[in-house]
This record gives C-alpha cells, structure tokens and sequence, in this order.
C-alpha cells in the first residue's frame, strides 16, 4: 500500500493466461511507479492482464502514462492489457484521451477476462 492509500494486488486466474491487477485508491505520479512495476511482474508471468480500476477514485496524467507503457510493454511480448470497470472519472479521462480505443474497458473483470482469452484466441 502507498503512503496516500492506494493499494495494488496482483492475482494469476487458474489457466496462467490471465492476470487481474486491482488498483484501489488514487493512481497518480506516487502511486503509478508502484502499480507499473506490479502490473509489469504480472505480465512477465501472464500475457493478458487485465487492470481491475473498479475501487480507482482518481487518476492523473502519470497514472495514464503508466497504462500507455504497459499496453506498450503487454504488445511487444505478445500479450494484451484490458480495463475493467473503471469508474467515472476514469472514463471520463479516458474518453478525453482517445484511450477508450486504444484500451478494451470492460465492465468488470469477468467480461474482461474473457474479452481477452477471446481476442488471443484462447
């Protein structure tokens, strides 16, 4: 946990093909280091993740910057990054950002999970 109360956790699902990152808390330039560095051990293992941003109250350009370099990290091993249920905010930056198409957001993490196993064909 950072030291403003955001919290990552990191899960492998049960096949080893997908990881659930949560992010809970703000995602800004404190917080966004350490949730890229989770997220990023999460893909070395699974090549789809899926960043649960449910419980995200806030994310800021360093927090947006952090997905960008994962979805780019994710690509180049061949692996996929999918959103679920971010919340308002979230998608409002999202929307402004034009990364609501670069990004599949799901509603939550189960249609996330296997919007990804559907896109990599699994």
């Amino acid at each position: 946990m950072s030291s403003n109360g955001t919290q990552e956790n990191v899960t492998d699902g049960p096949d080893g093909l997908v990881a659930v990152t949560t992010v809970t808390g703000d995602l800004d330039a404190g917080t966004a280091p350490a949730v890229y560095r989770q997220a990023l051990e999460a893909i070395s293992r699974s090549p789809l993740l899926v960043l649960d941003l449910a419980g995200t109250t806030f994310c800021d350009s360093s927090g947006f910057n952090a997905l960008l370099r994962l979805r780019r990290r994710a690509e180049e091993s061949g692996g996929h990054v999918a959103l679920a249920g971010p919340p308002a905010q979230v998608t409002r930056l999202l929307t402004l950002t034009g990364g609501n198409v670069i990004f599949p957001v799901y509603s939550d993490v189960a249609e996330a999970r296997a919007g990804l196993l559907s896109r990599a064909g699994t």
